[in-house]
């Protein structure tokens, strides 16, 4: 680890451990005042998310895997598999290695890991379910440091904070979640407490201090023909024990300050491509806030860490003892100023700039894993000018990239190494490049009730590391062939057009009833999209697996709804994706799983039914969750080296349940069932292999109880 990270984490660290430790035995000498009002710094950059999936989404309605709700969420899917926590996040078709910037607290998740013919081949988010609060999503452009180097969106998953913890209009609290269930959901749980220390500096200030600890154990679950997943087969077991943590300290001391520190923690056993995994992944943050008052000067400051490690423990086959390390770090700089014309029309400005380094090491047994550095620099400004019922909108940004990665050896006469002389390679190779990417928009507020908005942007994702010196994957503690190395790839460049029509409305039935529905249209043409082919390679007789840039352009298109209405007693919420994006090229080596296709179904969509009694003390309702069609590529062996094809996987309709009693002001009963009919199915994110052994999972009931006091 460089020594400046190295500083970076020893410091993020030493601060939040003492700082909790310290503060929770504070003496009590502060004046008695009223709790102050919550005031979080706000991780998000840009507008705060399109799309929110809330705790009680993820607590209720998915109690066994926060991906069902992502799932349902339109325009969003996950490659999800029985024996992969780790959540790959799609949207709009597009996934792996930065096409969508997946977040934990605003900080991006960049962990991967090729591995065997059903290797993910994007980016994998671990976190402890239970210590997650919510999910923010944003598709298409995304504005501010978070869009730098992103193609198609972003999803921020959010962990607990002192308002989750603590009541309102309480300065200290304790929340304890205990959840239990069959099919193989044993247990699960998480305890966290939160403390506010008031009347300091000055009696102006207060500090907020969370502590939480989460675990769960989960064994082979059977599917809905009643067969048991079996973690001693290939790709087939569904047992994981995750245990997480997380410490935050924020500091006010006035209204003109803010300072967050935060570490979170993770890991998890299970077994997935025929090895074992031991996952590691930690996260130190840094952020803070400085509003002196007026409307020029709203700044944030932002730095992270995160450190992911894995390991293959055991004996047996080429990668045992694999191990990896993945280091990102980063940081960004914004400012808010609201402005108003003579004429009274307001302009928003938010710019600022950002920085942020993926460092992939291997420590043993690589395989198709290659170390190297991916930089991204960004410059960033946006602009809002209202002017009666219409709102301009315009972005600006300058996205420069930087890779540095280890090129192996290969041999004279092969590929550009010249003939007749030494072996080339063995040496570190750097390439970069930059952007300059714009965005407009227009927003009409046609009436109170209804909007209408287009846009049109320009978006990019530079080339990983993983992607310009893939050197096949070499068994053992091989470091395989540079000859395989496309060093010259060049970024994927996309240019999205969006239609919205968005309607709110209250009262629309009775008194206090809300109504709403957005419908969002989307075309995308993306240049030089990037994916891994056998090409022929100069001096050799037989073709290679490379990554390589399309020659056509890959267009996705789609149409997404969102919409319901929520009377008090009863509610219904529709979402609805149409979904065109099985058009990104496959090639051979797409299909024997090095970085394995995107498509979305052609058609998803969920129903969600219910119903409030008792006061609103009990909740009861019900699911209806529908995945269409979706293709995935797939190799057919027997026809090497062009045995690649695409498979076409069905179409199935789960049915969920799930009810909610308030028992006091302190604690509430919960309970789920997935699957309610016991539907045989297969994950449509998955492999083919996954799919074709239908290995979703079959019905399970799980039941719990949350309690804040």
């Amino acid at each position: 680890m460089p020594q400046n990270l190295r500083i970076l984490r020893r410091v993020l660290t030493t601060t939040t451990s003492c700082a909790a430790l310290s503060l929770w035995g504070l003496n009590a000498h502060a004046a008695e005042q009223e709790p102050h009002a919550l005031q979080e710094i706000k991780v998000t950059e840009g507008h705060e998310g399109d799309t929110a999936v809330s705790s009680d989404d993820l607590i209720l309605k998915s109690a066994t895997n926060p991906q069902n709700v992502l799932n349902s969420t339109p325009g969003v899917s996950t490659r999800q598999s029985p024996n992969q926590p780790g959540i790959e996040v799609n949207i709009r078709g597009l996934s792996g290695y930065g096409r969508v910037n997946s977040m934990i607290d605003g900080v991006p998740q960049t962990f991967k890991n090729t591995a065997g013919h059903e290797s993910s081949g994007g980016n994998l988010l671990y976190t402890h379910p239970e210590l997650l609060a919510g999910v923010e999503i944003e598709r298409g452009v995304v504005n501010g440091a978070h869009g730098a180097g992103t193609l198609a969106g972003a999803a921020n998953f959010r962990t607990l904070t002192f308002s989750d913890v603590v009541k309102a209009g309480q300065n200290q609290g304790i929340m304890a979640r205990l959840r239990t269930g069959s099919n193989g959901f044993d247990h699960s749980g998480v305890l966290a407490i939160g403390k506010r220390f008031e009347g300091i500096w000055e009696q102006q200030g207060h500090i907020d201090v969370v502590l939480a600890y989460a675990e769960s154990e989960e064994s082979e679950y059977q599917t809905g023909s009643g067969r048991e997943l079996d973690s001693s087969d290939w790709n087939r077991g569904s047992a994981n024990t995750p245990r997480g943590a997380l410490a935050k300290v924020e500091f006010v001391p006035n209204d003109q300050h803010r300072v967050a520190l935060g570490y979170r923690w993770y890991e998890n056993s299970f077994r997935n491509s025929g090895y074992g995994w031991d996952v590691d992944n930690r996260t130190w943050t840094l952020d803070y806030q400085f509003t002196p008052g007026g409307n020029l000067i709203d700044l944030t400051f932002a730095a992270y860490y995160n450190d992911t490690n894995l390991e293959y423990p055991g004996t047996g086959g080429s990668y045992a003892g694999r191990k990896t390390q993945e280091e990102t770090s980063g940081f960004s700089i914004t400012n808010t100023s609201l402005l108003q014309t003579g004429r009274g029309e307001d302009i928003k400005l938010n710019y600022g700039i950002s920085w942020n380094r993926d460092d992939f090491q291997t420590h043993a047994m690589r395989g198709g894993n290659h170390p190297g550095k991916l930089d991204k620099a960004s410059i960033f400004a946006d602009a809002e000018f209202t002017h009666g019922r219409i709102t301009f909108l315009g972005g600006l940004r300058y996205d420069h990239w930087s890779i540095n990665g280890y090129r192996p050896p290969y041999s004279a006469g092969v590929a550009d190494c010249p003939a007749g002389g030494p072996s080339c390679g063995d040496d570190w190779v750097k390439r970069n490049g930059g952007k300059l990417l714009p965005n407009i928009g227009i927003n009409y507020q046609l009436s109170s009730e209804v909007m209408l908005s287009a846009s049109y942007a320009h978006t990019f994702r530079p080339p990983t590391t993983h992607e310009a010196f893939y050197s096949l994957v070499p068994f053992g503690d091989g470091v395989g062939t540079g000859e395989t190395n496309n060093i010259n790839l060049k970024p994927e460049f996309s240019r999205t057009f969006e239609l919205s029509a968005e309607y709110r409305d209250t009262g629309l039935f009775s008194s206090g009833d809300e109504a709403w529905l957005k419908v969002t249209a989307f075309h995308s043409r993306i240049d030089d999209y990037i994916y891994n082919d056998f090409v022929e390679i100069p001096g050799r007789s037989f073709t290679r697996a490379m990554w390589v840039n399309a020659d056509d352009t890959t267009t996705m298109q789609g149409l997404e709804l969102e919409g319901g209405v929520d009377t008090g007693r009863f509610y219904a919420k529709l979402n609805l994706s149409l979904s065109d994006t099985d058009t990104a090229p496959i090639g051979q080596g797409t299909a024997m799983g090095n970085g394995l296709t995107s498509a979305q179904p052609d058609t998803s969509a969920s129903l969600d039914l219910g119903f409030r009694a008792m006061d609103g003390h009990l909740t009861l309702g019900g699911i209806v969750r529908y995945t269409g069609k979706a293709t995935q590529a797939a190799f057919d062996w027997s026809n090497w080296p062009d045995g690649a094809y695409v498979e076409t996987m069905d179409s199935y309709t789960l049915v969920d349940l799930y009810g909610s009693y308030e028992l006091s002001d302190h604690a509430t009963l919960f309970v789920s069932v997935e699957n309610a009919f016991d539907k045989e199915y297969g994950y449509s994110g998955g492999s083919v292999s996954g799919y074709q052994e239908l290995s979703g999972r079959g019905r399970t009931v799980v039941a719990g109880v949350t309690a804040r006091f």
